[in-house]
């Protein structure tokens, strides 16, 4: 008779496969990381917007050398997450609901292009492993695991991505997705209930690209993210208020 309480191997074995099968990517660089670290930053409004920004004190901050900081703030700019303003130097983007709208738009179409494009480029061997990730979701839905939801659900996305097979399409995604993290805020994820609603929109967008419904697959995930960026959008107008 099997001891309880002991979690099973079994359990987990698919989504341990499905991570082994990622790609390994190039390790970051300096200014990579203190890019994060401002990022981060922002979202947790330690850096709240208007908030002028030197190279000094983030050099000092984040223990780094002023060259990685020049570098992440340049690629900062680029993506409109910081501006750079005469006689003001480098300062946090203010933030805008209107603003955020436009780009949760953008995004929406992003990902909706890259499922419509996984749904029939996708491999037998990317399939299986969606499928895999979307099993282990409903277990982890099910016993309430926060911090592993927002890793597989931040996994099953990759593997659309990835299934779409065009790199354009994947970096802009993942531009755009880092455009909305000033205004993104962890904890309305780690709702059970947000979780359990995530869960069932992934199963729309999974059953569609197996069964290589195109459009089904396109309409689904862009439902998905829409609803998804509402959820973030009335916890920026509650801050407002």
């Amino acid at each position: 008779m099997k001891a309880r309480g002991k979690p099973s191997r079994a359990m987990d074995a698919s989504l341990t496969l499905a991570m082994q099968t990622v790609p390994r990517v190039r390790a970051p660089t300096l200014a990579a990381i203190v890019q994060q670290k401002i990022i981060n930053d922002i979202s947790r409004g330690v850096l709240p917007p208007g908030m002028r920004l030197e190279e000094t004190d983030i050099a000092a901050r984040y223990d780094v050398s002023r060259t990685p900081v020049r570098e992440a703030l340049r690629q900062l700019a680029a993506l409109g997450m910081v501006d750079i303003k005469l006689r003001q130097g480098v300062v946090v983007a203010e933030r805008s609901l209107d603003h955020f709208t436009n780009l949760l738009e953008v995004i929406a179409d992003l990902e909706a292009s890259g499922a419509r494009y996984a749904a029939t480029r996708m491999t037998e061997a990317e399939r299986m492993r969606l499928c895999a990730v979307q099993t282990d979701m409903a277990q982890i839905v099910a016993r309430g695991q926060t911090v592993r939801f927002d890793h597989t659900n931040r996994l099953l996305h990759q593997i659309v991505h990835e299934g779409a097979h065009n790199d354009v399409l994947s970096r802009s995604i993942e531009q755009m997705r880092m455009r909305t993290l000033p205004y993104t805020r962890a904890e309305f994820i780690s709702e059970r209930r947000r979780m359990e609603i995530s869960h069932m929109e992934h199963h729309g967008i999974v059953q569609a690209i197996m069964r290589r419904e195109a459009e089904g697959a396109y309409h689904a995930m862009r439902l998905h993210v829409i609803d998804a960026g509402h959820v973030t959008e009335d916890l920026a107008a509650g801050d407002a208020g």
